[in-house]
């Protein structure tokens, strides 16, 4: 998943030469966008009903046509989710969640800290592997949710810092399809003329590894203290959907329920070497949960639908593809080369490319975001006869770095429906965070890789 993103960033690299207008449906379609943001702050309306008002308005205005705009409920990224939900509904019904729960309760002997701190670390090793923070919180969170409850913690305390870890730490160290994430960035380059630099194969893991350290730490000793001691909203939970009356598993339903969920994990971990899509990965899994009778037909259904989550996403696919279709990224992408102008302060320039495509990155498509920002950065960079490694490294890491709002990416829409948080509590527990990560990657990056 992330070797077809960076190819599909490097396929449509050369839109940035055409001039940005601001049009009537750009108006518009930021009208409307403010009002979807208005909308999740202030609760009036669930956030999956205002997703697909947000997708309607967008449709009557002629912002998006009506096959982008429903094109989000076929998107891969949606069916994961989907049935990463049945899967994960299917294994919690084993006897091997309540056996890992009351496993890691006896060896952290009641400690909050470090049963969190043994999810975050699996979070983290398993993103190296699985190109899909999605998929990696999938995998997690029943296990995580199952602690929870096994030992009286509340959810909104354990799901925000595991969330936090999958977004921010896919794919840096060099394993697998990152390994080769140097040769994307130095396609960038020589597609623009620009190779007197070229990135090395470790390069992109030294620019990202102080940050993955710190969003760890931060994660296990200070996330926790922003998240609510009690859910905002109702958290969703798989098991809670079931009817009284399913009783326990027969030992083959068992056994065919260990097989799809560490098979989907094994096959995830192994997609290099097999290329089959993720998504028919968890499809498969799904299937098996159901046609083994894990799971009734009925329960599949409301595992799919959890809380909104996959409503709420697939609605604001349509407005993320309506911000880059109208030019509202480019707008903001020419506006901040306008505004390097001649400076040859290092860690301004970098402050600059790496806060505005963080923003971006929250409300649209990440790939958009860095079809937008990478050219606009070596070309900056040739203009003013710089190093362009370290801008473009920052943009990596910002687009890469969305977690503020469930536009940004389908995990954080799972965040929100698991943990119970509202996009106001969303806010307060991802400010920090942010300023954080701004902070120590502009440092980090224009010091290793200056510009002048």
């Amino acid at each position: 998943m992330f070797i077809n993103f960076c190819s599909a960033a490097l396929r449509k690299q050369k839109g940035i030469g055409r001039k940005d207008i601001v049009t009537t449906q750009l108006i518009i379609c930021l009208l409307i966008f403010a009002a979807t943001l208005v909308s999740f702050i202030a609760g009036k309306f669930s956030m999956a009903t205002t997703a697909v008002i947000s997708m309607l308005l967008l449709v009557l205005t002629g912002c998006t046509d009506p096959e982008t705009a429903l094109s989000g409920f076929s998107n891969s990224n949606t069916i994961i989710m989907a049935t990463m939900f049945v899967v994960s509904a299917g294994f919690s019904r084993t006897q091997m969640v309540s056996r890992m729960s009351h496993l890691v309760a006896r060896i952290s002997k009641g400690s909050f800290t470090k049963i969190l701190a043994g999810y975050v670390l699996i979070i983290a090793v398993l993103t190296q592997f699985i190109q899909s923070s999605m998929a990696c919180f999938s995998i997690v969170f029943p296990l995580a949710c199952a602690i929870c409850d096994e030992m009286g913690y509340s959810r909104s305390k354990m799901i925000f810092p595991i969330g936090i870890v999958s977004i921010s730490t896919v794919s840096i160290l060099p394993f697998g399809n990152s390994a080769v994430m140097y040769l994307t960035n130095n396609g960038y380059l020589e597609s623009y003329h620009y190779t007197a630099y070229l990135f090395k194969m470790l390069d992109p893991m030294i620019a990202r590894l102080p940050g993955m350290i710190l969003i760890i730490l931060y994660a296990i000793f200070f996330a926790p203290r922003l998240a609510p001691e009690k859910p905002v909203l109702e958290i969703s939970t798989v098991e809670s959907k079931f009817s009284a009356g399913d009783g326990r598993l027969s030992p083959l339903q068992e056994i065919l329920g260990y097989v799809s969920f560490f098979g989907i994990v094994i096959m995830l971990l192994t997609q290099p070497l097999h290329n089959i899509p993720s998504w028919e990965i968890t499809t498969i899994g799904a299937v098996i949960m159901v046609a083994s009778g894990i799971l009734r037909p009925r329960d599949a259904y409301q595992a799919m639908g959890l809380g909104g989550m996959v409503l709420l996403y697939a609605g604001m696919l349509a407005l993320g593809s309506a911000l880059t279709t109208t030019g509202a990224g480019s707008l903001v992408g020419n506006f901040l080369a306008g505004m390097v102008g001649n400076s040859r302060n290092n860690y301004v320039i970098g402050l600059l490319f790496f806060i505005t495509p963080f923003i971006l990155t929250q409300f649209m498509m990440n790939v958009a975001v860095v079809n937008i920002f990478i050219p606009i950065a070596i070309i900056t960079s040739k203009s003013l006869a710089c190093n362009p490694l370290g801008l473009i490294m920052l943009v990596w890491i910002a687009s890469l770095t969305a977690f503020m709002t469930p536009m940004a990416t389908p995990t954080v829409s799972m965040v929100m429906g698991l943990g119970g948080y509202d996009q106001k509590t969303m806010l307060k527990m991802s400010w920090l965070p942010a300023i954080l990560m701004c902070v120590v990657n502009v440092f980090w990056v224009m010091t290793v890789f200056p510009a002048f």
